[in-house]
């Protein structure tokens, strides 16, 4: 007997049994018997039934035809080869004998997979075969480029970490004092999201609350959007309206009325909008260059010569020979902060105190220059230099902001500004004889403007 692809029964039997797993009882008297999911079948007609639908229920999607009907010849042939089977055994199957159902998921045969993607799996149910298709779950690959950028956010995760750790144990260095009484000076400064300006106070004092000279007042100026810091210098000798107390010298409102009444005073003559100081004395300037192993400069004869009075004057207050250090004739030399300092006080050298900031300038930046080249160790020893010899009204979140910019900052391009500039101004002398400059007000404004405050 043959059935639709021209296989016999039994080649149809066997192949049915390799696929699917039935087994066939080797073991039994004769070849009649057969284990189909724990059904015996006992005639050759019931195995080919079975099969059949068997067949059927597994490979539904190989039938695209009805099934063809065995030829009259060889049912007719297998009739005969039955019958005797037949007769000899007709009362052991007048009735079919039924397996106990089991629970599906006890009858589930081994899962086949498809394409790699899908399994198929089958259950037993009231002598019925049915096919459940299941989605097996991609596998989530990693890609490379993914598992980089993850571990260079571990990476800049324990860095930012290890650095405010660092920058919070210099700002806990630092000296503080509380914002003294501001006036409204009544005019609108000049202002700009982008730009942060702290005010650079040097003077011969030994305290921030110490009357003294403001030799030096730079202004320094962070524009972020401009990637620029300025250091604009304001001429001590400049003839200013300083609140509440009239015109004089610029460095008269620091003496009588500190670091507040300079700021308000900047204010109300250039418009200038600044909140934040750093004050330093003479003896941490000269700590601070130190701490960076000195700086280069280059000078004159007659600015060697110059150098002596005020070194002589530092080295007894220390206590030292007074001419310790002293620099005889004009040359390039890595000065140590004694004689940086002495050099930036030079004022009867050169073009008086117009050359005198320039110097002071100089200085600030060989400074902050040193100081970024200099390496772990060197920066170490700066930062600590700093934090110890400087007084701040910042509060410690304030610094600690900017802290967590400075390296950025650092990549800056560095400016510089003198107020008044060269034919912004004119000198003059008073009546009580002091000799000042009168500044052209609207021109050292604008001046200011457009370099401090430009996109």
């Amino acid at each position: 007997m043959q059935n639709k692809d021209n296989e016999t029964l039994e080649e149809m039997i066997a192949r049915t049994m390799r696929e699917n797993g039935v087994t066939h009882d080797d073991g039994a008297a004769d070849r009649s018997q057969f284990h189909i999911d724990d059904r015996v079948i006992y005639t050759q007609q019931q195995a080919e039934n079975a099969y059949r639908d068997a067949e059927e229920q597994w490979q539904p999607q190989q039938r695209t035809q009805p099934r063809q009907q065995p030829s009259h010849k060889s049912s007719q042939s297998s009739k005969s080869k039955s019958s005797s089977s037949k007769s000899s055994k007709s009362h052991s199957t007048h009735k079919k004998k039924k397996p106990p159902q089991k629970n599906r998921a006890s009858s589930r045969a081994p899962a086949q997979t498809q394409k790699g993607k899908q399994r198929m799996e089958y259950y037993e149910d009231d002598e019925q075969l049915y096919e459940e298709e299941l989605e097996q779950p991609p596998r989530k690959k990693h890609h490379p480029i993914r598992t980089i950028i993850c571990l260079i956010l571990v990476i800049l995760i324990v860095a930012v970490g290890a650095y405010s750790a660092i920058a919070w144990h210099y700002i806990g260095m630092v000296e503080t004092v509380e914002t003294g009484t501001r006036y409204d000076v009544g005019v609108v400064p000049l202002e700009s999201k982008n730009v942060r300006n702290i005010l650079l106070i040097g003077t011969d004092t030994r305290s921030v609350t110490d009357s003294g000279r403001a030799d030096t007042v730079i202004l320094m100026s962070i524009n972020y959007k401009a990637r620029t810091v300025t250091l604009t210098s304001f001429m001590r000798d400049s003839y200013v309206n300083i609140p509440n107390n009239g015109w004089s010298k610029l460095n008269a409102s620091y003496r009588w009325g500190g670091a507040e009444l300079l700021m308000d005073t900047l204010e109300l003559n250039f418009h200038v909008s600044v909140d934040d100081y750093v004050f330093v004395n003479f003896e941490s300037f000269a700590a601070i260059v130190d701490s960076v192993g000195g700086v280069k400069l280059t000078v004159t004869d007659d600015e060697a010569i110059a150098m002596q009075a005020p070194m002589a004057e530092i080295n007894d207050i220390k206590g030292l020979p007074s001419n310790k250090d002293f620099i005889t004739s004009g040359g390039t030399y890595n000065m140590n902060g004694n004689q940086a300092l002495a050099y930036a006080r030079i004022r009867y050298v050169g073009r008086s105190d117009f050359q005198r900031t320039e110097r002071q300038r100089e200085v600030v930046r060989k400074i902050i220059e040193k100081a970024k080249g200099s390496g772990i160790s060197g920066l170490n020893n700066f930062a600590t230099a700093c934090a110890e010899n400087i007084v701040t009204n910042m509060s410690k979140g304030e610094m600690f902001k900017l802290a967590m910019v400075l390296p950025y900052i650092a990549t800056f391009e560095f400016d510089e500004l003198r107020i008044p500039a060269d034919d912004m101004y004119s000198g003059a002398t008073l009546d009580d004889g002091q000799q000042v400059l009168q500044i052209d007000f609207d021109a050292n404004i604008a001046l200011i403007e457009n370099n401090v405050y430009s996109d």
